[in-house]
Order: structure tokens, then sequence, then C-alpha cells
């Protein structure tokens, strides 16, 4: 049973209530919204500088404020599209993306990037009940490429690519 602030909404007594058809897209658009606002209020804690003198606090705050406006669209997308409901938490799923992610971060430096991503990927697919061993090694192979290109040569950011042992 989906939780009653999800069937209808009324800001003011004796209105009527706004119904809310796609749980999905309000509980995502709930969540662009939280987070744009957490970012958009903070960010002037930083220096916002210019546009052409972007400060640390410059793209939070323009990265808050397309969060926010992208959580109002989908929350307003939830209002008027088709009907559905948020299913049973997928345990498995997030088990596996996290994890992904974790390991990701633990051998990164003592395995290199192309190894990193490669297990990424392959762990992360795990997430997928149909996932397929050969489509994920290409794009673990393919963002290994990109990223090595992009982010050791391109930008020379001080990242092993293979193990050094």
């Amino acid at each position: 049973m989906a939780p009653p602030f999800l069937h209808g909404l009324s800001m003011y007594p004796g209105t009527l209530p706004m119904r809310v058809k796609s749980q999905k897209d309000f509980a995502a658009g709930m969540l662009f919204f939280g987070f744009g606002v957490f970012f958009a209020v903070l960010a002037p804690r930083y220096n916002l500088g210019t546009p052409s003198r972007m400060g640390a606090g410059f793209f939070p705050l323009v990265l808050g404020i397309v969060l926010v406006v992208l959580g109002a669209a989908i929350i307003g997308r939830s209002l008027v599209g088709i009907r559905d409901t948020i299913d049973a938490l997928n345990w498995r799923g997030l088990s596996f993306l996290l994890g992904a992610i974790c390991l990701f971060g633990f051998v990164l430096k003592p395995l290199g990037l192309v190894i990193a991503l490669l297990t990424l990927v392959l762990l992360g697919g795990l997430a997928n009940r149909e996932f397929g061993w050969i489509e994920g090694v290409a794009l673990g192979v393919f963002l290994a490429v990109l990223a090595s290109g992009l982010f050791v040569f391109a930008l020379k950011l001080p990242l092993p690519l293979w193990p050094s042992f």
C-alpha cells in the first residue's frame, strides 16, 4: 500500500486534492527537488564569483537551480502522467549497485582505472536479472578506453591505468 501522502495532496482545506498518478515520477521529482534546494541553499556559503571567473559556490548553485526546475517538472508530470505505483524495493539490485560503487573506490588505486572500471560495470550489471556478460564486457572495455583517454591522457589526472605490482 502506498503512503497516504501520495494518494492526494491538498494545500488548503475545502479544495480539491491533487491526485498523484505516477508515484515513481512523484518520488523522483521530490528527490531532485530536495537535492536542488539543498545545493542552492548551501552554495552561497562559498564564493560565487562571476560567470567569467567562477568561484567555488557557482557550480553548486547552478546545479541546485537546475535540479529544482527539473524536479518541479517531474512532479508536474506525475500529476498528469500514466498511473503507476512504486513496487517493492529491489534489494538485490541496490546491493549490487552500491557494492560495485564502493568496490570501485577501493580498487581504483591498487588495480588501476581499467580493471576498476571493468569490475564496476560487471558487478553493477549483476543488479539486472537480464545481465549479459558479452554486453557487460563490451561496455566495460568501451568505458575503460573512454575514461582512460579523457581522464588520464586528456586531463592528465594522476590515475594509474594498470596495477602496480
